[in-house]
């Protein structure tokens, strides 16, 4: 259609050679790297990856490429989006016939969206299995014979288990699944006796693909008592804040996520820690409220995988109390999209109009962020490949600690890291990392006592210590 071919051109234009770096970027690309050109996995130099290795699995061949393969990851991200597109289009259709369009629309022209399949996150690869996850498990529940049921039940298990293998979050859907078939089965839709096969021929895979995971996961990263990246049980178990004060700080981040990913130009607009009383937060408030009442429309006509597994995604995340900017409920917007196409049908002959409105507006917001904030941003941050380029072979074979002061931009410091394939931690003051011997500082920074200038490359210099090794 010509519609999805524009959203498509949209996320074409944006394909590009720079990196936008963040931490969990450049840990995914040295998953990637290792992948394809040592057959093992390491997560910049070690064994704990700290990260499923799915999105690493599904990007390592770009590095079979180039040693930089930028352009190549954004031309990959790029087929996700439109795997993606493909996928909401498909699912609104059945869900929303007369509003399809406009809700894919909506999906594909959302800043946030913009935001992560810009830069090399599993967002992408994530969302693009997930929806058509769900639409392989809703049509295994609607199929009117055994036999079909059964196969597109195998079908969504195997898209189940690479879902999990991208982000453990996945297994929830397993849960949609679950709550979808008992609700069938209450309904008189499913017989009990398949109903209940169905469920455990999806949980058991979808628990399993995940607990052999989260046991890789602890077992490496005991193994690796020097390892930079925790595991995500650690942050359940062991977070600082006591239960009862995080599940309401979890709560209060959850609804504002809502609220930012569905109004325009609010996807940046935060209230702080604890404030239930600042606009932004009851502006988010209220939306939340509509969008609940459009999932409860929702569910109580459909008995849909994903709109079952969200109250499951989000009780999670409310007690991960996380704050990620929007990058938690992101792969829910499709049905955040719906279910306020649902909330709304009581203006039934102004809702398309109303949605076209809001598409108008999203659609201003993410190419003017994209314009005016990304874009500088990019050009910038990418000319710190020639200094971190000139640095690395005097740091790449050594053994000692490597670290960079507060200084350094984040974009230099991790473009260091992934051409040494090492952590380059960031020193926050001089006591911090006593064991380090080689520092990365601006140039015009004063060298600290016991360091001498190995190197200076554009507006950095490699200090090297001059004491006696320990």
């Amino acid at each position: 259609m010509p519609w999805l071919a524009l959203f498509a051109i949209l996320l074409a234009i944006q394909i590009s050679p720079w990196w936008y770096p963040t931490p969990d970027a450049t840990a995914y690309l040295s998953i990637a790297r290792s992948i394809a050109l040592t057959h093992r996995l390491s997560n910049l130099g070690g064994v704990h990856l700290g990260y499923p290795p799915g999105y690493p699995i599904l990007i390592s061949p770009a590095f079979l490429i180039s040693a930089r393969p930028f352009l190549e990851l954004s031309f990959i991200h790029w087929v996700m989006a439109l795997i993606f597109m493909a996928g909401v289009y498909r699912w609104t259709r059945s869900l929303a016939p007369a509003a399809a369009l406009i809700l894919t629309g909506l999906a594909m022209t959302n800043v946030a969206f913009w935001i992560y399949y810009r830069r090399t996150l599993s967002e992408v690869a994530f969302m693009a299995v997930m929806i058509w996850a769900v639409l392989v498990f809703d049509s295994a529940l609607e199929a009117p014979r055994w036999r079909a049921g059964a196969m597109r039940t195998a079908a969504g298990v195997v898209l189940l288990i690479a879902l999990v293998m991208i982000r453990e979050t996945g297994v929830l859907l397993a849960l949609g699944f679950a709550a979808a078939a008992l609700l069938d089965v209450r309904d008189g839709k499913l017989r009990w006796t398949r109903g209940l096969s169905m469920i455990a021929a999806v949980l058991s895979p979808a628990v399993a693909a995940m607990g052999a995971f989260v046991i890789y996961d602890l077992a490496t990263a005991r193994s690796a008592p020097s390892a930079v990246f925790g595991t995500h049980l650690n942050g359940f178990f062991n977070a600082p804040t006591p239960m009862l004060p995080r599940v309401i700080e979890g709560l209060r981040l959850r609804i504002s996520e809502v609220g930012r990913l569905v109004v325009p130009g609010m996807f940046k607009a935060y209230a702080g820690r604890g404030q239930w009383l600042h606009i932004d937060t009851i502006i988010y408030l209220a939306i939340f409220v509509l969008i609940a009442i459009g999932w409860r429309r929702l569910i109580g006509r459909r008995r849909d995988v994903l709109a079952a597994a969200a109250p499951f995604y989000f009780v999670l995340y409310v007690v991960w109390a996380f704050d990620a900017d929007t990058r938690y409920l992101l792969p829910l917007l499709p049905l955040l999209l719906v279910c306020l196409w649902f909330a709304i049908e009581p203006f039934d002959h102004w809702r398309l109009s109303m949605l076209a409105v809001l598409f108008v507006a999203h659609l201003a917001v993410a190419l003017g962020y994209w314009t005016t904030v990304e874009i500088p941003r990019g050009r910038l941050c990418n000319k710190e490949w020639a200094a971190a380029a000139a640095l690395a072979p005097g740091i790449k074979d050594a053994v000692d600690l490597v670290i960079a002061t507060r200084q350094v931009p984040q974009c230099a410091r991790l473009m260091l890291s992934f051409l040494i394939d090492r952590p380059v931690p960031e020193r926050t003051n001089a006591h911090d990392f006593p064991g380090a011997r080689r520092i990365v500082e601006r140039t015009d920074d004063p060298d600290p006592p016991g360091f001498q200038v190995q190197q200076s490359a554009g507006s950095y210099k490699l200090l090297v210590s001059n004491m006696p090794s320990r």
